[in-house]
Formats: structure tokens, C-alpha cells, sequence
């Protein structure tokens, strides 16, 4: 089993959306609305913290695996 690598903080959010096969739309800001596709991953975690952005992932997968 391979060590999973962190997303560079200089990827899109749109980009990071098709790279994770998630849903366009799915990465929000913390008043949930959508966040824009060409804002960076740096940015948002600056913006808000990287506590608002750990659980976006897991919940996302969780629900494509069942």
C-alpha cells in the first residue's frame, strides 16, 4: 500500500474537484456557497483554516464507496 500525497496548495479548486472525481460544486466556502473553480487550495485554507477542509474529502468518498 502506497503513502497517500497531500495536493499541492497551488492546485485549483476545480482542478482538485475533476482530480478527486468529485462533483463540480462540491468544494464550498464555510457560509456554503460554492466556491469558484479557479481559487486556489492555498487560498481557501488561509481564508479559513485547515480545519474547515478536512472533513470535505472523507465524507465525499465515504458516500461514492457505498
Amino acid at each position: 500500500m502506497s503513502k497517500t500525497r497531500k495536493d499541492r496548495s497551488d492546485i485549483q479548486v476545480g482542478n482538485l474537484e475533476k482530480k478527486h472525481k468529485l462533483e463540480p460544486g462540491t468544494i464550498r466556502n464555510t457560509d456554503h456557497t460554492d466556491a469558484r473553480s479557479d481559487k486556489e487550495l492555498g487560498t481557501l485554507q488561509r481564508e479559513y483554516g485547515e480545519q474547515a477542509m478536512e472533513g470535505m474529502f472523507d465524507s465525499e468518498e465515504n458516500h461514492s464507496e457505498t
